[in-house]
């Protein structure tokens, strides 16, 4: 059963991923990704989280444009999954992404405070071993 599971949300996000890229004509839109789905056992309830690049109202506007179009979703993904029942599908932000550039930019802000830099010990090697020979 979770092999089915994890294939049948593999054809959800596909499905997903092409309707909203090719099938909607919505201007509100904006740039968007579908990053992963969640679905439930029983397959009746199924979460498509999508990731947004852009400002707030970008955000806001997009995801007002994707829960307008979430019937026209729904049965394409019916269409496509050739199973009994389709599940009822949520759409929701997904800001993972947005999360993950944070932490990054704050570890980079963190390391260039260190005594060293920031630089590994590897890199001090690399860099006395280009000193020695000449190199920059």
């Amino acid at each position: 059963m979770k092999l089915r599971n994890e294939r049948l949300k593999e054809v959800i996000r596909e499905e997903a991923a092409e309707t909203i890229t090719q099938g909607l004509s919505d201007p509100r839109i904006g740039f968007c990704t579908v990053t992963r789905v969640a679905l439930t056992e029983d397959l009746s309830y199924c979460i498509v989280y999508v990731s947004v690049l852009g400002s707030d109202g970008v955000k806001s506007r997009t995801m007002h444009a994707l829960q307008d179009a979430r019937g026209l979703l729904q049965s394409r993904i019916a269409k496509r999954m050739k199973t009994r029942t389709t599940p009822q599908l949520s759409i929701e932000l997904d800001e993972s992404i947005e999360h993950s550039f944070t932490l990054l930019d704050k570890i980079k802000k963190a390391r260039a405070s260190d005594p060293d830099g920031g630089k590994t010990e590897a890199e001090d090697v690399s860099t006395a071993a280009a000193d020695e020979s000449g190199e920059k």
